[in-house]
């Protein structure tokens, strides 16, 4: 199974409420259910970092 996105990659994730979040793509797994791809994206909130997990393909965008 390939990856769309690589580790290291600045993107743009956008949740379910519309919410964009700017971060680094951390790593990513498939979905053992539907066999999709999802990604952990790792992003500064105040003064600490934290990760956004499971996060589809198609909420994220390459910035």
């Amino acid at each position: 199974m390939k990856a769309k996105f690589d580790k290291g990659q600045r993107v743009r994730a956008t949740k379910k409420n519309g919410e964009t979040i700017d971060g680094i793509i951390n790593d990513w797994d498939y979905n053992c259910c539907t066999f999709d791809v999802q990604y952990d994206i790792e992003y500064m909130k105040g003064n600490e970092v934290w990760t956004l997990m499971c996060v589809p393909e198609n909420c994220i965008e390459l910035l």
